[in-house]
């Protein structure tokens, strides 16, 4: 079925640049802010009411509505839980399923599988800049089994998500407890990270060194793949040159210099990446100790360059707050466990998203059983 027969209504986002305000209680989401199909509102823009009513007046968003980007990049898509402060951004397209053919959270995962993906980045191609018309979104064919089906794969599907999303919450929860638990006992003592650790500086392998096949070892030029705590396998190189361990501190060098992530095996780290390891082996400590400096990293994003950076000297010298040596022991062990937990719950998600999204294409192209498919996302934890 094309996808205007799927939906209600297709509205074209396109719209001239409107003021910012850093007040406002409205937000723009463009495709910076759709980001693992989510909205992120730290990328937002913050708009007014009366920019809100503009962008609005042809189609108010309303819970269920879905927002399609058609460039830069093609392709997310994010389903508006509540949208009551949303506005459609540039370079969106907003769209609204008809509940009489179609169900909102099945058309999401439809657009989000793979295949459809794929035709999208298809029909996108060929343009000096890649993106889809609106004629070419309108007339995308997507499969929609009747509408009681379609609900019982979203059932489905949607039990995965909800689970990720109680343990990123949980995961959240953990994260933030470590973070009250350092900064109480933070002694006000300051220390160089070249004191308290052993620092590794990337560099970067050549190009033709690098693949995305999986040959060779993870390769991290800087923060694009960083997760929660461990990025994404994404770029490999056949030719390291430097080297972190398993468990070393990846820390950002570039902007936004100061961010971290933990390397979950042996990574190999580029010129925007420095490997950090405690001398002492206080490791979740040192970590949660970088994460609370904040303004430690500050002056090296505001140099006066385009781009933020911090040389090898200067990361040595960053100045941390310490833990007094006789709670060193305790601190550590308390941050380790929560690390462990967190550590957890996150595997426990790759694992559900992983079983997601093998069920969702059999699901779409009808190989799979619903029935089938409730039993496997029992057995992932959903």
């Amino acid at each position: 079925m094309r996808l205007d027969q799927a939906c209600l209504s297709i509205v074209d986002c396109e719209h001239k640049t409107a003021p910012l305000d850093d007040l406002g209680e409205y937000f723009a989401v463009g495709t910076p802010a759709m980001r693992d199909h989510k909205i992120n509102y730290a990328e937002a823009r913050r708009i007014s009411r009366e920019t809100f009513e503009m962008w609005t007046r042809r189609l108010r968003p309303a819970a269920g509505d879905l927002l399609l980007a058609r460039e830069a990049p093609v392709g997310p898509v994010v389903l508006l839980p509540d949208a009551a402060n949303v506005a459609p951004g540039q370079r969106t397209v907003l769209l609204r399923p008809n509940p009489a053919v179609s169900d909102s959270r099945y058309l999401y995962y439809a657009l989000s599988a793979p295949s459809s993906q794929a035709a999208l980045q298809v029909k996108a191609e060929g343009s000096t800049v890649h993106h889809l018309n609106v004629p070419d979104i309108r007339s995308f064919d997507l499969a929609l089994p009747p509408l009681p089906e379609q609900q019982a794969i979203a059932e489905v599907l949607g039990a995965l998500d909800d689970k990720i999303a109680a343990n990123t919450a949980l995961a959240n929860c953990a994260d933030s407890y470590a973070a009250a638990l350092l900064l109480s006992e933070a002694t006000g003592q300051l220390l160089s990270l070249g004191e308290l650790a052993t620092i590794t500086m990337g560099s970067s392998p050549k190009g033709e060194d690098l693949n995305e096949r999986g040959d060779g070892v993870p390769f991290f030029q800087g923060v694009r793949d960083f997760g929660m705590r461990t990025p994404a396998r994404r770029v490999f190189t056949t030719a390291p040159v430097r080297m972190a361990a398993a468990g070393d501190i990846l820390v950002s060098v570039r902007a936004p210099v100061g961010d971290v992530n933990l390397a979950a095996e042996a990574v190999c780290v580029g010129r925007g990446v420095a490997a950090v390891r405690s001398r002492t082996g206080n490791q979740s400590t040192l970590f949660h100790q970088l994460r609370a400096e904040r303004e430690a990293w500050a002056p090296f994003e505001a140099e006066g360059t385009v781009f933020g950076s911090i040389n090898r000297d200067q990361l040595h010298s960053v100045r941390l707050q310490t833990v007094a040596l006789e709670r060193q022991g305790f601190v550590e062990r308390q941050l380790s466990a929560l690390e462990g937990v967190i550590a957890g719950l996150l595997e426990e998600n790759r694992t559900l998203a992983g079983t997601r999204d093998a069920l969702l294409p059999q699901l779409m192209s009808g190989k799979l059983r619903v029935r089938d498919a409730e039993a496997a996302a029992s057995e992932a934890g959903a």
